[in-house]
């Protein structure tokens, strides 16, 4: 059995890879944001740029044969603004949002360009220089004065942009904090931002948190900063903003080379983004709040679980046995009634049922009693559903010829019932069981916000009016596995049950089970 179960768990894992291809099929089923109206509207078109971007659109789907990185976008604007075509507006604010990154890849080509180019190139350059405050007054506009500073530049600080010594400035900064050391930082401009991003997620120190996202506001010119004097909350907000825009625009800033390059050409793409983003955990920030996904899953999940366990537990310690005594006394006045009343309760929408158990229990504060009700809610549905396989299920059992035999050995009818009926009769019940979990989360979402409980179900609820796709998606994710499991362990409890199946596993190993 544990090779078995090994064995389900392995292949549950193709599973949920073809689950998450189904579900970005259905992300990309969403439109795509409307265009602005106006092309030279600049504001309008960049809203609209960073809306394409944070859903990927700008990426293919499966299959990217040339990743860009900030090597290839810095390349690009260098051309444009050395050339002076049509496109040397665009190619300077690209230089402008690229900023430090760009540098190691502009700064060595100056010399190589012709003296006009290098000017234009130079000037371009100016409000990097002053957002990196190294101007020192200097008129950078001034062509000839630009392109002398920029030489001396780069050959007074190139050492100066390296990953490691990047990493390095950062990490005395969080070790050290201090204004000279900032300042340090504050001349790489958005070549830090990377180790910036990275010591964001790894201090909850809100001092540390102030300095090293003020230096990523200054070089990003965007994103929100920690106070000294923030709460929590604020500052995990902040935090989970800036990772989100690392992953969205990371490859703008960092150069992809070696193995990254060519693992690049199927992980950035759009569903590449997506598993990257379900297996690292980062599952993006709430289109609601602002507040990182995988932070509010794991605050509400626990509670959704919670009612969806008890709920599945209470139902089948109920329908087991009103279906097994319905079976055994068919016909007669316990069968009848008990088959009225559970159909009455197949019936009822479980909405219903958890909105008649909250008018009769308004007054009741949030806690144990309200999840109580709510898991009351859920087993009203579920609970006549397995009664009514449980009876089935026995009805076939008990006109087996084991059972006659028992029969006319002289044994009590209870025990016949209990100890070689219902075992038998048991295992339509557990497999039905693991195949209601889907509806059990369903009613759950539902019953979560009639009973105003801090679930996952308000949440989404929440997330479909506003269309938060991201949230949509990861709780459509985080539900299939956790059915998966519960088919998991379904199939094992299967096992446990029936020494058959047992047997049957043993023998298509090659050999009997322990």
């Amino acid at each position: 059995m544990l090779r078995y179960a090994l064995r389900r768990v392995l292949w549950s894992i193709p599973t949920l890879l073809a689950t998450s291809f189904v579900l970005f099929l259905v992300t990309t089923l969403a439109p795509e944001p409307a265009p602005p109206p106006n092309p030279s509207d600049t504001a309008a078109a960049n809203a609209f740029d960073q809306a394409r971007r944070a859903r990927f659109l700008d990426l293919p789907s499966f299959f990217n044969p040339a990743p860009r990185d900030v090597r290839s976008r810095a390349r690009q604007a260098l051309a444009d603004v050395a050339s002076g075509g049509a496109r040397h507006e665009a190619a300077e604010r690209e230089l402008r949002r690229l900023g430090g990154a760009a540098l190691p890849y502009v700064l060595p080509e100056l010399e190589a360009l012709p003296p006009d180019a290098r000017r234009r190139v130079a000037v371009a350059l100016a409000p990097v220089a002053r957002r990196m405050e190294v101007a020192d007054g200097r008129d950078l506009t001034e062509p000839d004065v630009a392109a002398l500073f920029w030489a001396r530049f780069w050959d007074d600080r190139a050492l100066d942009f390296t990953r490691a010594a990047a990493a390095r400035a950062v990490a005395r900064l969080v070790e050290y904090g201090s204004d000279s050391r900032e300042r340090d930082l504050r001349v790489l401009d958005t070549f830090a931002l990377q180790p910036l991003v990275r010591a964001m997620r790894t201090t909850d120190d809100p001092t540390i948190l102030a300095r090293l996202t003020r230096l990523a506001r200054h070089a990003a010119e965007r994103g929100k900063v920690v106070e000294p004097d923030t709460d929590g909350e604020h500052a995990r907000r902040a935090v989970a903003d800036w990772s989100e825009w690392w992953f969205v625009y990371g490859t703008d800033f960092a150069q992809v080379s070696g193995g990254e390059g060519i693992v690049s050409v199927v992980t950035d793409t759009r569903f590449g983004k997506w598993l990257r983003r379900v297996a690292s955990g980062e599952l993006g920030v709430s289109a609601v709040d602002g507040e990182s996904i995988a932070t509010k899953l794991r605050d509400r999940a626990p509670l959704t679980l919670l009612v969806c366990a008890l709920a599945m537990l209470v139902s089948g310690s109920i329908a087991v046995p009103v279906g097994a005594f319905a079976a055994w006394r068919r016909g007669r006045a316990f069968d009848v009634v008990s088959s009225a009343v559970l159909f009455v309760m197949y019936a009822t929408p479980t909405f219903a049922v958890a909105d008649l158990l909250r008018r009769a229990t308004a007054a009741l504060p949030i806690g144990g009693a309200r999840i109580g009700w709510a898991v009351a809610s859920l087993v009203a549905g579920s609970l006549a559903t397995l009664a009514r396989w449980q009876r089935s299920a026995m009805l076939d059992v008990i006109h087996q010829d084991y059972i006659r035999t028992a029969h006319a050995k002289g044994l009590p009818p209870w025990r016949v019932l209990v100890f070689h009926a219902l075992r038998n009769a048991l295992l339509p019940s557990v497999t039905v069981a693991g195949l209601s979990l889907p509806a059990l989360l369903s009613g759950a979402f539902v019953v979560e916000e009639v009973f105003d409980l801090p679930g996952i179900g308000p949440e989404t609820i929440r997330a479909i009016e506003s269309h938060d796709s991201a949230w949509l998606m990861a709780v459509l994710f985080g539900a299939a596995i956790a059915v998966t499991l519960g088919l998991v362990a379904s199939d094992l409890a299967y096992g446990a049950l029936d020494p058959r199946v047992r047997e049957a596993l043993g023998r298509r190993r090659g050999g009997l089970a322990p």
